[in-house]
């Protein structure tokens, strides 16, 4: 996978004006659908929730 990293709106914290990296659409019933992107701190957030909802017996903290 290719990393390209933009300036701009992380859509997990709303820090504005930093990289970010776009990780797929997000799809609404009423609004359509738009590009997703995180900052490095938000992406290794949901790497670690993504770790923790495919590992048997671990919780998200």
């Amino acid at each position: 996978m290719t990393t390209k990293w933009i300036i701009g709106l992380c859509w997990r914290c709303d820090a504005e004006g930093i990289p970010v990296l776009w990780l797929g659409p997000v799809q609404t019933i009423d609004y359509g659908h738009a590009p997703f992107s995180c900052c490095e701190p938000c992406v290794r957030r949901l790497e670690a929730l993504t770790l923790a909802h495919n590992s048997r017996g671990q919780s998200v903290a």
